[in-house]
């Protein structure tokens, strides 16, 4: 009777496991056709963006823009932003500036970037922040200063290659080299096209369409796709583009990095090579309230940068990472969530004799908190983040104590309330009205 019972059990068990040997290839398989199909989609949404972009100024973008000196700036990839539902992006970038200047690398680190990202190889970011674009452009059409129309084009648009896969070696978006060549083959090099993860290849064709190629049998035609460009010269040095992989240019260097959160830490040097500023870039994770207590651990990397004037961490430290903080002689400016600051957070931060702007978030910051900012002799400006809840945990009052000790001092609460504001809330006595953006 037991026996008759374990047999028939092991029989069930040993069905399951064989409809799940059955059923799992063929779930992997749709999986990666969704992916394939989201890659194809992919690179026509760029084709759009690429065509309205033409339509807009009678060309394509260039491949890189690049000065008499060889300075790269801004690349295709960039420029054809507000035709992808990104132009608050593009609206921050100065075009005028390189596109890994201190000032701007920020802008790239937070780009979202998913039409960018093949679907089948995953998402991922390089060490300093920036997200991995996993396509690149044919070098025939997108080069150095290129000025390439589809009337150039003299095989016609349904037989030139415009955007497709890469085979490795990617690249962050943003990056103004962002071309490759159709001559070195299909899959051949991770220079090249191709891809890592499956046996074809998809490719944008100048018309708009996306053509997939067969690693093993569509060689030649897809060598014979490389299209004719009346413009492009090969002997030209202005087609060229650089031998080794993306790394920071001066006066950036990578100061601290997980790759399990991609977060990152950039460091600002100056002219002696000493880092005067550091930032971390904005991580999908960040706003979660464990993460608090893991930007400790960039404290702890960030104290023996003695030098530093200009930290903006963004988000909270422990009294233990602010401690740390306190250690560094020379900080200027800090920015940092208050979610895990304490009153003796704030007691810490108020003992930085040299800090001159300070922005940190409301949730811990409360009457006392004023009073001990009101010793800090440099200090030239506070700006108060959004609440917790409703209200702020602080009364007009103790900001009108500190506005009237210390009249020079520029303070911001919120996005809405203005010291005269708040003057006035104090005077009638009413309670903090109900926290409303732009109110």
């Amino acid at each position: 009777m037991w026996s008759g019972r374990w047999i028939g059990a092991i029989a069930s068990l040993l069905m399951l496991v064989l409809l799940a040997a059955v059923a799992l290839p063929a779930i992997q398989q749709a999986r990666e056709s969704a992916r394939r199909t989201q890659s194809k989609n992919n690179l026509k949404q760029l084709g759009l963006a690429l065509h309205n972009y033409a339509s807009t100024y009678d060309i394509l973008p260039p491949g890189g823009v690049f000065n008499a000196e060889g300075r790269a700036f801004h690349g295709w990839t960039t420029f054809i932003a507000p035709y992808i539902e990104a132009s608050p992006f593009y609206n921050g970038v100065n075009i005028n500036i390189p596109w890994d200047h201190p000032d701007q690398l920020k802008y790239f680190q937070r780009y979202p970037g998913d039409a960018y990202l093949n679907p089948s190889i995953g998402s991922g970011r390089l060490d300093d922040g920036l997200k991995r674009n996993h396509y690149s452009g044919s070098d025939l059409v997108f080069y150095r200063n290129s000025s390439t129309s589809f009337s150039d084009l003299t095989n016609g648009t349904a037989h030139t290659l415009l955007v497709g896969d890469a085979k490795g070696m990617f690249q962050p978006f943003g990056y103004p080299y962002e071309w490759r060549s159709v001559a070195l083959g299909l899959n051949t090099t991770e220079e090249g096209f191709g891809s890592p993860v499956r046996e074809i290849t998809q490719m944008l064709l100048a018309d708009g369409s996306v053509r997939e190629f067969s690693h093993h049998s569509d060689q030649d035609l897809f060598l014979k796709l490389r299209g004719v460009n009346a413009k492009w010269d090969h002997s030209a040095p202005d087609v060229s583009k650089p031998a080794g992989v993306y790394h920071l240019s001066e006066p950036l260097v990578s100061l601290w990095s997980d790759p399990k959160r991609s977060d990152c830490i950039i460091g600002v040097q100056n002219e002696s090579r000493h880092i005067v500023r550091a930032w971390i870039h904005d991580s999908e994770t960040s706003w979660n309230s464990s993460v608090a207590t893991t930007l400790d651990g960039p404290a702890q990397v960030l104290k023996k940068y003695q030098s530093l004037r200009v930290l903006d961490l963004g988000y909270s430290l422990t009294d233990r990472g602010l401690r740390l903080i306190e250690g560094l002689p020379d900080l200027e400016e800090i920015k940092v969530g208050g979610r895990a600051t304490t009153n003796r957070g704030l007691e810490i931060l108020s003992r930085c004799r040299r800090l001159k702007h300070l922005e940190i978030g409301a949730a811990r910051f409360g009457d006392h908190s004023w009073s001990l900012l009101a010793k800090l002799p440099k200090l030239e400006s506070v700006i108060i983040g959004e609440p917790a809840g409703d209200t702020y945990s602080f009364s007009t009052k103790s900001v009108v104590a500190f506005l009237d000790e210390r009249p020079d001092c520029r303070v911001q609460v919120g996005q809405g309330l203005s010291p005269q504001k708040i003057r006035d809330l104090a005077k009638s006595g009413e309670p903090w009205p109900p926290y409303r953006y732009g109110k």
